[in-house]
């Protein structure tokens, strides 16, 4: 009995184990990408320290492909420049990102407006007030990494120089 009682005690951390795994699998042969960023919330007490912040791409494509119910981008570097552009969800192209799996939000998408995308990231309490500090400061951009899923994570912010 005490054999079982072990076993089903080790079974959570087992399954803790397995899915940072999978997660750095995941992560292991995704590509980096660079992004400007603008427009940052420093703080959601709420949930923690969470830096809310808009992409500063520039947005193309037909702005009728993304829908609250599915939105897929393709991005592109184009003369240091970032370009999403909005393609119909499952579209192939060398960096496709999956918005909704990549828990990115559409904002402003009224019918025949382009979408301004956001998303967040945290930082931990002792890096959070340099980092508010430099978003003030300095142009940003959010070191993210983009699975060959389509997800796109962020990873961390750096001085855009």
């Amino acid at each position: 009995m005490k054999r079982w009682l072990g076993l089903a005690l080790l079974l959570p951390l087992v399954g803790l184990v397995l899915s940072i795994a999978a997660r750095e699998a995941g992560l292991s042969g995704a590509s980096e990408w660079r992004i400007p960023i603008a427009g940052f919330d420093p703080r959601d007490p709420i949930r923690g320290r969470f830096i809310q912040f808009r992409y500063d791409w520039r947005v193309a494509g037909d702005p009728a492909l993304c829908t609250a119910a599915a939105c897929a981008l393709c991005l592109s570097g184009d003369s240091g420049e970032i370009v999403a552009t909005m393609v119909a969800p499952g579209t192939v192209c060398p960096a496709y990102v999956d918005v909704n799996g990549s828990n990115i939000r559409g904002l402003n998408v009224a019918p025949g407006q382009v979408p301004d995308f956001s998303s967040r990231i945290f930082v931990s309490e002792t890096s959070a007030p340099k980092l508010e500090d430099m978003l003030r400061r300095e142009p940003m951009v959010v070191i993210a990494k983009l699975t060959k899923q389509g997800r796109l994570v962020n990873d961390r912010l750096e001085p855009a120089n």
